[in-house]
C-alpha cells in the first residue's frame, strides 16, 4: 500500500488555511482518494483542550497532529493539516516523520486576515482580551522551504486549491488510489 501524502497549510489565522484545505480536501475525494483533514482547531478542541497557546502548548499541540497525519498517511490516507504551527521547527519535524510532505505556506496581509476574522481573534485582540496570536503578539516564521506559497488575498479560493493541486501531480502524489 502507499503511503498518503501530508499537507500542511501553514499562516497566520484567518489566511485562509482551513478554506484551502476542505477545497483540496474535496478535490481528493472525488478523485476517489482515502483523505483526513486535521483541523488543528478541532483536534486542540477534542483531544488537546487543556494545552494553552504558550510555545510549550503548540509545540506538544503540532507534535500531535505530526503524529496523526504519520500513522493516518501510512495507512494510506491523504492528510490535511491547517495549523498556524509558527515555529518552523514544528513543521520540520511533520517533514521528518512524513515521507510524503507537502508545506503550503497561506500568506495574507494582517489587515486582509484583521477583516476575515471568521473566529473573532483579531476584534478579541483589539478589545485586549487576547494577547497571544502568532504574527501579532507572537512570533510567526514563514516557511523558509516550502513547496509553494499561496497569497489568498491576490487570488481565489479556486485558484489557490488549482495551484495545490498542480503542485501534488507533479510530485506524483496522485497516483496512491
Amino acid at each position: 500500500m502507499d503511503k498518503g501524502v501530508v499537507i500542511w497549510f501553514t499562516g497566520v489565522p484567518a489566511s485562509g488555511k482551513s478554506t484551502l484545505a476542505e477545497g483540496v480536501q474535496a478535490r481528493l475525494k472525488a478523485l476517489d482518494l482515502p483523505v483526513e483533514n486535521l483541523d488543528a482547531d478541532e483536534v486542540r478542541a477534542n483531544l488537546s483542550p487543556n494545552l494553552g497557546y504558550t510555545e510549550e502548548g503548540r509545540d506538544e499541540n503540532t507534535k500531535r497532529l505530526a503524529w496523526f497525519a504519520m500513522k493516518m498517511a501510512g495507512l494510506g490516507a491523504n492528510v490535511m493539516i491547517a495549523a498556524v504551527a509558527p515555529l518552523q521547527k514544528y513543521r520540520d519535524r511533520a517533514r521528518e516523520w512524513n515521507e510524503k510532505f507537502v508545506e503550503v505556506y497561506v500568506e495574507a496581509p494582517l489587515e486582509v486576515c484583521q477583516e476575515r476574522d471568521p473566529k473573532g481573534l483579531y476584534a478579541r485582540a483589539a478589545r485586549g482580551e487576547v494577547n497571544d496570536i502568532a504574527g501579532m503578539h507572537q512570533p510567526y516564521e514563514a516557511p523558509a522551504n516550502g513547496e509553494l506559497t499561496i497569497k489568498t488575498g491576490e487570488c481565489t479560493v479556486e485558484e489557490g486549491v488549482d495551484v495545490v493541486m498542480a503542485k501534488l501531480t507533479e510530485l506524483g502524489y496522485l497516483n496512491n488510489k
